[in-house]
C-alpha cells in the first residue's frame, strides 16, 4: 500500500493528464457519430490485424504436427502403390513388396570422407540394419547401425558406400561410388566404353538388390570420358538429392528380403 501511494504521489501528473485525455476522448465519441465511427474503423482494422498475426503464429506452430502428418500418409501410400500387380510383357507379376517408415533427420555430414545421417526412428519403430533409405529425390544411404529409438545410416556419401545402379534408357548396369569431394556429386567407373552415353542420361536403383525397389531416382550423368587404359568410362553423376538439406525420409523394408537372403545362403553352401 504503501509503494501505492507513493507511485501516486510521484506520478500524480501523469496519471491526471491520462484521466483527462480519457474524458475527453469519451466526450468526443459520445457527441460526434463521424469521429466514433471513425474509431471503431481503426479499432477493429488493428484488432483484426492483431488476430491475424496471432492466427498465422497459431499456423505456423501447427505447420510441423501437419509436416509428420503428412510424411506419414505418403509412406502408406508408398507401401500401398507397391502392393499394387503391373503388366509386364503381358504377364501379370507382382513388385516385391515393400513397406516405408517415415523418419526425420536429426544429424547429418557432407564434407567429411566418411558421412552418417542419424535419423529419430529406431528398433521400436521396426527399423534393422541393412535397410535403405530414401527420399521422393533419390537414394540417401543404408542403415549400418540401430538403437531402440535412433537409426544411423552409411551415406552415399561415404568411401564404403556402393550403390547398384541401372541407366535408365538401356539397363545397364554398374556401382555408384562417392569420390569423397563434392556432395552433390558420385562416380561409376565399371561402365563398358560400347555402352552408348549422353549427358543428362538418368541413374536409377537396380533389381539385384533387396535395399531399395528398382527405379529409385539417383541423379543424371554430367561428365563422361573413355579410361584409355581399362575400356571403362568414368562416370561423374549429379546427384539428384541435395545431401545438405535433408529433412524427412523414408526407411525402406522388403518384406521378402529374408526369404531372399536364406535360399541364397543354401545356394553358397552347395
Amino acid at each position: 500500500m504503501h509503494n501505492l501511494l507513493r507511485f501516486i504521489k510521484l506520478n500524480h501528473f501523469l496519471l491526471l493528464f491520462i484521466l483527462i485525455e480519457g474524458i475527453s476522448i469519451t466526450l468526443l465519441l459520445q457527441n460526434n457519430s463521424f469521429q466514433a465511427s471513425k474509431t471503431v474503423a481503426y479499432s477493429t482494422q488493428y484488432t483484426s490485424a492483431f488476430y491475424n498475426s496471432t492466427s498465422s503464429l497459431a499456423d505456423y506452430m501447427a505447420l510441423k504436427e501437419t509436416n509428420d502428418f503428412l510424411v506419414t500418409e505418403n509412406a502408406k501410400l508408398y507401401s500401398l502403390l507397391n502392393r499394387d500387380e503391373q503388366f509386364d510383357d503381358s504377364l501379370l507379376i507382382r513388385n516385391k513388396d515393400y513397406n516405408y517408415i517415415p523418419a526425420k533427420v536429426i544429424n547429418n555430414s557432407v564434407n567429411k570422407r566418411n558421412n552418417f545421417i542419424t535419423l529419430n526412428k529406431g528398433l521400436v519403430n521396426g527399423i534393422e540394419n541393412g535397410m535403405g533409405v530414401i527420399t521422393q529425390n533419390g537414394v540417401l544411404g543404408v542403415v549400418h547401425s540401430v538403437s531402440e529409438n535412433y537409426a544411423l545410416v552409411l551415406s552415399v556419401l561415404h568411401k564404403k558406400a556402393a550403390t547398384g545402379i541401372f541407366l535408365k534408357k538401356n539397363r545397364h548396369t554398374g556401382i555408384l561410388k562417392w569420390q569423397g569431394f563434392d556432395y552433390k556429386s558420385t562416380v561409376i567407373k565399371d561402365l563398358p566404353v560400347h555402352i552408348p552415353l549422353s549427358i543428362g542420361d538418368t541413374i536409377i536403383t537396380n533389381s539385384y538388390s533387396n535395399i531399395y525397389p528398382e527405379s529409385i531416382n539417383i541423379g543424371n550423368i554430367s561428365s563422361f570420358v573413355k579410361n584409355a587404359d581399362d575400356g571403362f568410362y568414368t562416370v561423374n553423376v549429379r546427384l539428384f538429392e541435395d545431401f545438405n538439406n535433408l529433412k524427412y525420409v523414408y526407411v525402406v523394408k522388403s518384406n521378402q528380403a529374408e526369404e531372399q537372403i536364406i535360399l541364397e545362403q543354401i545356394m553358397t553352401h552347395e
